[in-house]
């Protein structure tokens, strides 16, 4: 089942990823607007932007137009579907599930550097992976924690 609920999340990416190409367009910085245009268009070919990437655009995620309070009905639908929300609620749910499913999981990271990765079986090293939208059923613990350290320093950096 884990194939079948990835194939769902994986076609939400593109949704996601549509999103912010369009959102890019309406940025007033052209530097930052190329930042995220080039992001997304690495994503569209299969790659995986490296967290110093990620880092470099963080300031468009706190106002207009792609802060969370500030997303349009489209992209917070594409983004419940990708973490496995109910996408069929009005704005005002969505964004309260969004937040919240974000806070969580901000608080599972902050927990995961406490105890440390070390600490996980492979299962939960293989569902923390999954929770934050990893397709970990075929990757070994090498690669699922290499991934997690990966997430746990962009996820500090960021907060």
């Amino acid at each position: 089942f884990l194939d079948a609920y990835d194939s769902i999340r994986r076609d939400s990416y593109w949704d996601v990823v549509k999103s912010l190409t369009l959102a890019a367009r309406s940025l007033p910085e052209p530097q930052l607007q190329k930042r995220l245009q080039d992001i997304c268009a690495e994503v569209q070919r299969g790659a995986q932007p490296r967290v110093t990437e990620l880092y470099a655009v963080r300031s468009l995620f706190s106002g207009s137009p792609l802060g969370l309070s500030k997303l349009q009905v489209s992209h917070m639908r594409a983004l419940s579907r990708v973490l496995f929300l109910t996408p069929h609620l009005p704005a005002f749910f969505l964004r309260h599930r969004l937040r919240s499913h974000i806070l969580e999981i901000r608080h599972l990271d902050r927990a995961l550097l406490r105890l440390g990765l070390g600490q996980l079986s492979e299962e939960e090293l293989k569902a923390a992976c999954y929770l934050r939208g990893l397709n970990s059923t075929h990757l070994g613990m090498a690669d699922c924690r290499a991934w997690l350290e990966q997430w746990l320093g962009l996820s500090c950096k960021l907060q």
